[in-house]
């Protein structure tokens, strides 16, 4: 991660309010199922099932997932997830 990108999470206060970039959730998605032994496939269909919900979101087409979450940050206008929406989305798909 870049310094600018450090920065700007620091001044969106992301921890402090427990929302993740999507940049975050991809971590997380990767580390979530990197604990889960030969899910190596199934863990790359996740992230790719989260960046193409994320690409809808961005393109402001109809999204398929409902249980995922999201806003907007008022001034950066950066599009964040709430961190339990992400934990129980990504529990969905552990099977």
């Amino acid at each position: 991660m870049g310094i600018r990108a450090m920065l700007k999470k620091e001044l969106m206060n992301l921890d402090g309010l427990d929302l993740m970039t999507a940049e975050d959730v991809r971590n997380y998605l990767k580390a979530h199922f990197a604990r889960v032994a030969n899910k190596s496939a199934h863990s790359y269909r996740v992230i790719s099932r989260f960046n193409e919900y994320h690409n809808q979101i961005m393109t402001g087409t109809d999204t398929k997932e409902s249980t995922l979450k999201y806003e907007r940050h008022r001034l950066f206008k950066d599009i964040l997830y709430k961190k339990s929406t992400v934990q129980q989305w990504a529990a969905k798909y552990e099977t």
